[in-house]
C-alpha cells in the first residue's frame, strides 16, 4: 500500500492510496482469489467510508505456485 498527502488550502490530507495485492496461489485457487479481489472495496469498511474523500485504486498480481 501507497498512498500521497497533498496540501489542499493550506491542510494536509490523503488523496490517493493505492493497494497492491501480491499472491502466490494455485491453480484452483484462481478463481476464489479474483472473485475475492473483485467484491473486497465493497465489503472492506475502510474503503466505504473514506472512498468519496480519497482517490482508491487496486490492482492484483498473482503467481502460480
Amino acid at each position: 500500500m501507497e498512498g500521497d498527502i497533498d496540501a489542499i488550502d493550506s491542510v494536509l490530507r490523503i488523496t490517493k492510496i493505492r493497494v497492491a495485492y501480491h499472491l502466490k496461489c494455485s491453480e484452483d485457487q484462481m478463481d476464489p482469489v479474483n472473485r475475492a479481489y473483485e467484491h473486497h472495496p465493497i465489503k472492506c469498511p475502510a474503503y466505504m467510508t473514506f472512498r468519496d474523500a480519497i482517490d482508491f485504486s487496486f490492482s492484483l498480481e498473482t503467481e502460480l505456485e
